[in-house]
Parts: structure tokens; sequence; C-alpha cells
């Protein structure tokens, strides 16, 4: 079942039940991809569905969609129509609050749709797992819905190239914001997201408005502007819940902040792989060691068969080239 949603439609009731027990209810999965990342996206979707234990386990995903194209989101969803417990949501989140943040070549305003969760999803759905495009599930997500959040804003995993504060580049003005060096910093990529506090104090907000202040200093878009808002008021989960590449580059667990035990779990038996390196594992030259395993999934999709040709990386090229050259002419002006 597909459906489309109004943005903004969703506002925080009193009325709404106050209880964040999820035993019984529908996981709730939500997501954020333009045009670029929708097939990836139908890739990790894929994989999380695929994994359930239980196939009877209802899962409603929200898709935060940045621009996809009505032929692309077809395929998006023929991509996952045998998954009958699956309920599709469209919502297109207003991109006049994202003006004015700061974006690279790899993180556009997408990246930052998932600070409006509370606001376009209904106002009865107190609890959300965000999961970025990039990754690949291979644990089963009903473990992860029915974890306590107590009262943290979200669950997250720490970040494996910035696992402090004082250590985060976006971060760099900690000081003249007040933040303690020693907190650690938390990967955005996964997220189980506590949608009650998250009304309650108007969190999206704190984060853009934070984010709009510092710009000079953001680097890794959402990701900066929530550590500095929830700086220690987040709850850490097991690392396997996302796998970042780091993990490949020590010789030996010696080498590794993890105890063997942890780092041969971490190493080989991830529950959730994210590609947070370029290039990613859709584009020619990746080198992540799971990169087959994407492959494998994708080949399940509306997109079998799908690979990087070189006609592709031309086009590309060709319309990177094209773009460069409209901003050139809007900065002249007429």
């Amino acid at each position: 079942m597909t459906k489309q949603i109004e943005p903004n439609q969703a506002t925080f009731s009193p009325e709404a039940p106050t209880s964040i027990s999820t035993q019984s209810q529908p996981i709730v999965l939500v997501c954020a991809a333009d045009e670029n990342y929708a097939m990836p996206m139908a890739v990790m979707v894929y994989s999380a569905l695929s994994n359930l234990k239980n196939n009877q386990q209802k899962l409603l995903l929200y898709i935060l969609d940045g621009g996809i194209w009505p032929a692309t989101q077809q395929k998006v969803v023929n991509s996952l129509q045998q998954f009958k417990q699956l309920e599709i949501n469209w919502t297109q989140p207003e991109p006049a609050l994202f003006q004015d943040l700061s974006v690279t070549r790899y993180l556009t305003r997408t990246a930052y749709y998932r600070l409006l969760m509370p606001q376009v999803l209904p106002s009865h759905l107190n609890k959300a797992i965000y999961l970025d495009c990039d990754m690949i599930v291979q644990g089963d997500l009903t473990e992860l819905w029915q974890m306590d959040l107590g009262e943290h804003y979200v669950l997250a995993v720490l970040d494996d190239n910035q696992p402090l504060v004082s250590m985060a580049v976006g971060l760099s003005n900690y000081r003249e914001l007040g933040l303690n060096p020693n907190q650690k910093y938390f990967n955005s990529g996964l997220l189980v997201v506590n949608l009650k506090k998250w009304r309650v104090d108007n969190i999206g907000m704190k984060v853009i408005e934070h984010s709009k202040r510092n710009r000079e200093y953001i680097r890794d878009a959402d990701q900066d502007g929530l550590n500095a808002v929830f700086t220690g008021n987040w709850g850490e989960l097991d690392p396997r819940w996302n796998q970042m590449p780091r993990i490949y580059t020590y010789e030996s667990w010696q080498d590794s902040p993890y105890d063997q035990t942890q780092y041969e779990l971490l190493k080989n038996n991830p529950l959730i792989i994210h590609y947070t390196n370029a290039p990613k594992p859709w584009r020619s030259g990746c080198q992540h060691p799971a990169t087959s395993l994407f492959y494998a999934y994708l080949d399940q999709t509306a997109w079998s068969g799908w690979r990087d040709t070189w006609w592709r990386r031309v086009a590309r090229k060709a319309q990177k080239g094209v773009g460069k050259v409209k901003r050139g002419l809007h900065r002249l002006g007429p």
C-alpha cells in the first residue's frame, strides 16, 4: 500500500497516546531521499524487510521526498511490493525551512529532512527508526524497535571517526557553544527517535536554528546540530547497529578501541552496514568489503542488473557541467 501525506500535517497533541510501548505496534521506519538516492533507498528498505524474522510484522515506511521523479517512485514501489505487511507513505517537507543551511556535494538539504519527522509523521506516533539510504540491514529491526528509549531523545551509535565532541570538525567552536569536549559524538545515520520528546521540545527547529547560526562551522549537516542540541542526552547503541568502515582499517582488535569479542562481532557480524565513505557501492571504484552484498540486494529490486557503466559516468559529468554553467549564469544575473 502506498499513500501520499500532506507536509507538516501533524502537530503535537496533548491528547495523543503517551505510552511508548512498541511490543504490538507496527515498526515505523523513516528515510529521506532525492532522485540520486532513490535506488539505494529501495535497496536499503528491501534488505530491512528481508531480515524481519516475523514476516507478519507490519512496517510503516515514511519517505521524506527530496524530489524523486514519479517514474522512480513507481520503481521503489515495485521493488517492495512483495512485502504485503508494508505500507509506504510519501511526503515532501517544506524546502524553504532549509534555506541558508550548510550543504556539500555529498550532503544536500535532504540530509536535514529528518529534523521534521515529528511534524510530518502522524501525531499519534511516538517513536520511529530513521535510517540513511547508504545502508544495508542484516539484523532484525524488531529488536531495535523494542529497545527502551527511556528519557533519551535518540538512541544512536558512536561515530567511528569523531567519537568525541572535541574531535568533531563541525563543532570546532564547542567552547563558545558551552559544550563538554569529552561528551560522546554520535553518527546520525541510524536514529531511534523519541518523537514525543522531539515535539514537546521543538527539537527540529532548535537544530535548524543552531545550524544557521553556526553555518561556517557545520561540516556534517544535521549530525553536527543534533550533537550540539542532544549533548549528554542520547543513549548509546551496540556499534553493530551502525557499522562504519573504520573497523576495516585496524590490523587487529588490539589496535582498535574494542575488546576482542566486540571487534570480531562488529567486523564480521554487523546488524547494519553503513557505507559512509566515498565512492558509495553503487559508484564505480568502491572498495568497501561489503560492496557485493549491496548488489546482491539490488538485484532483488526493480533495479536488477543495474551497474555503474562508463556511459552513466559520462552522463553524470555532463550533467554536473551543465549545473555549473547554470549556477555561473545565475550569479552573473540578467
